[in-house]
This record gives C-alpha cells, sequence and structure tokens, in this order.
C-alpha cells in the first residue's frame, strides 16, 4: 500500500524482473517492447538512477540533453537512453522542410544521433493542426529510410485531436509509416486535457496498425498502453508531458508556491500539486501520507517551490510510475486492457475513501469517469 485512506489494490505493484537486461541499442522494437519510458528533463541526472533498467528508460530532452547522457549512461549502463532532438521544441515544419537537419542529409543526421542515443528519431518540426501537407511530406522522407534503429517523430499540435478529419489523417499517416511512430501533442497547457481529445488520443491508437510510443504523455499514457501503444514516455512534471509551441513564452508565476511539485497518487491515477492539497484537501483535515522509496511515510502534501523539494516530488514520481508499470510487464494486448479497467475502477472507488476522510465530496477527474472508464 502506496498512501494512508486511499487504496486501489489494483495498483499495487508487482516484483519486476531482476535478471538483467541488455539495452537493445540500434534495435528499435526490441528496445521499446515491454518498456515504460520518462522523459527527463532538468532533473535527468536525479531521476536517471532511479529507473528500473529491466522495464523502463529514459528520452533525455532539453538543451543540456546531448551534454550530459555520455556521464548519465557511464552512470547507468544498463538504462536505456534516448536522446529527443532539438527540432520537436524549436523547429516549425513545412512541407518544403519538415525536418530541422544539423548535417547535409537525414541518414547523416540519425547517424550522428547514434552516437549518443541508443535510437535516433527522426528531426521532424512541429506539424500545424490540419497541415497534411507537411505531414505528408514528413513521412514521404521518413520511408525512404531502410534502417532498423530510427523512430518517426511526428510532433502535432493539439488541434489535430479536436477534429475528426484530422484525427482520420494522423492516423492514415501512421499506418503507412514503415518506421516505429514517436507521437507527441503540442499545446501550452495540457494537450490532451478535454475528454473530446482524449478520445480522440485513445482512437488513434486502438486504429494504428504500426508500433507507435506515446511520448511526452501524462497518464493518458497507459490508456495508450492499453489500447495499443508499444510503449509510453510520461514525464514527472508538466512541461515534460508535452511539447510547448516552438514560439512559446511563458507567463510570469503570481504565486511561488504555484512552483510546489505536481505529485502523482497512482491509487487515484491522479497527479496533483502539492499546493492545492495543502489549501485545498487537507486545510482542515490530517493529510495522507506516501510510503514510495522516496516519501517514505511522509505527508504528500510536504513540498514546496524550493528547487530541491521540488527534484524529490519529481523523484516521487518516477518511483510511483515505475511501480504502477510494473504490473503491465509481459502482458499481452487483451490483458493490459482488463489490468487498466481495473485500475481506473479501483481509482474510482478511491474517491469516496477520500471524501470520508475529508468530510466533503471531491470532483471526480471527468476524463477518468468519462473516458477511460468507458470500454470501446
Amino acid at each position: 500500500m502506496n498512501f494512508t485512506v486511499i487504496d486501489n489494490p489494483s495498483t499495487a505493484p508487482t516484483p519486476l524482473f531482476t535478471a538483467p537486461r541488455a539495452v537493445e541499442t540500434g534495435d528499435a522494437i526490441a528496445l521499446l517492447t515491454d518498456r515504460q519510458f520518462h522523459v527527463a528533463g532538468r532533473n535527468m541526472r536525479g531521476e536517471a538512477p532511479l529507473i528500473q533498467t529491466t522495464s523502463g528508460g529514459a528520452f533525455l530532452v532539453g538543451d543540456d540533453a546531448v551534454a550530459n547522457v555520455a556521464s548519465i549512461r557511464a552512470a547507468n549502463p544498463l538504462l536505456p537512453l534516448i536522446v529527443e532532438p532539438r527540432s520537436l521544441r524549436k523547429h516549425l515544419a513545412t512541407d518544403a522542410q519538415p525536418f530541422q537537419l544539423t548535417t547535409a542529409t537525414l541518414s547523416d543526421d540519425l547517424d550522428q544521433q547514434r552516437v549518443y542515443s541508443d535510437l535516433a528519431i527522426t528531426p521532424t518540426g512541429q506539424i500545424r493542426a490540419g497541415d497534411s501537407d507537411t505531414l505528408k511530406a514528413a513521412l514521404r522522407e521518413a520511408n525512404k529510410l531502410d534502417r532498423t534503429d530510427t523512430m518517426f517523430a511526428i510532433p502535432a499540435y493539439a488541434g489535430w485531436l479536436s477534429d475528426d478529419q484530422y484525427v482520420k489523417q494522423l492516423i492514415t499517416v501512421i499506418n503507412r509509416s514503415v518506421n516505429p511512430v514517436l507521437f507527441a501533442f503540442i499545446d501550452g497547457h495540457n494537450p490532451v486535457g478535454s475528454m473530446k481529445r482524449a478520445r480522440a488520443y485513445r482512437r488513434i491508437f486502438q486504429e494504428t496498425t504500426v508500433p507507435v510510443v506515446a511520448h511526452r504523455a501524462d497518464l493518458v499514457g497507459f490508456d495508450a498502453l492499453a489500447h495499443g501503444a508499444i510503449a509510453s514516455a510520461i514525464g514527472s512534471y508538466p512541461s515534460t508531458r508535452r511539447l510547448n509551441p516552438f514560439d512559446h513564452r511563458g507567463g510570469p508565476v503570481n504565486d511561488v508556491e504555484e512552483m510546489s511539485p505536481h505529485m502523482l497518487l497512482t491509487d487515484m491515477l491522479r497527479i496533483v500539486r502539492s499546493l492545492h492539497m495543502r489549501r485545498e484537501w487537507f486545510a482542515s483535515a490530517a493529510p495522507i501520507q506516501c510510503f514510495c522509496a522516496i516519501c517514505r511515510g511522509a505527508d504528500v502534501d510536504r513540498l514546496h517551490s524550493d528547487e530541491s523539494e521540488r527534484r524529490i516530488g519529481h523523484n516521487h514520481n518516477v518511483v510511483n510510475l515505475d511501480a504502477l508499470y510494473s504490473s503491465y510487464v509481459g502482458l499481452g494486448a487483451s490483458a493490459r486492457r482488463t489490468l487498466w479497467a481495473d485500475q481506473v475502477q479501483g481509482a474510482l472507488d478511491t474517491y469516496p475513501q477520500l471524501e470520508s476522510h475529508l468530510g466533503r465530496s471531491l470532483p471526480v477527474d471527468p476524463i477518468l469517469e468519462k473516458v477511460w472508464a468507458k470500454a470501446s
């Protein structure tokens, strides 16, 4: 049991494989299969040692990723490390220039990536919603490759999820890819934060027939795993759980405590800011405790905005994500759907448990209740 007061038996961790598993460097399908990845940004050095080497891995993102990967690999030799190209964050794709190349050719660019990354990723730029010409141009170039070490990246604006015809176009393009697809959405906030988009997101994984990774996801990555994704890559804090628009400029933070970490509550399948729990949930009730390897019985709402405390929160999320994923290791598609359905139902059952402790009602996450809990 990870938390006091709330209990979801279906999210209890399962012992992970203890036998060493080699890093299948250069073999995309073998490396991605049966792993849950973490998107590691500014806390990558602190997070890497916590990730399960037999069933996990890391996508290193940000301006420091290439500079840090060698030392992180030396300290964690059994951990798969994949470096995300800068283009996914900083380049707007066009049909004339779908990729942001740092060398003369796409193949040369991918070779250069493989010097430091266990897999290569096409340096695709961000694709505006409905820009099918650019999407198809990127596909054509990627399909000319004859490699087993490469993922075709599709960083798509979240508006693609809001239009049924756009969703059909995405599915069609993905199904024509000869390479596994790394799929991420772009928005200044949660790109899959509405029920319409969450349903469309699930549909993509249900209807695609090539291996697809749900990249830069939140817990919707588990819904993707249950409905066909070969793997998911989930971030420990908000900006690693999405791609910001290439021209995004962050606004001022009016309340310094709004920088307090978002904490994963696995039993609830919910990520909640420490500040929100402190102010809204436990203002008049004793806080619940977390018994993960990081918190060790401490109050789950204790962490503030100090960078050292934020890193503790990120580390909490890493170990709890791996614990949540542990029961998926080795399961087939049907068994994953069943497990996810059980975990979702258990999460719904935690709301009355917490409400009894708080002495008042608590709104249920509508995506949990009306999307994830619905079979399709």
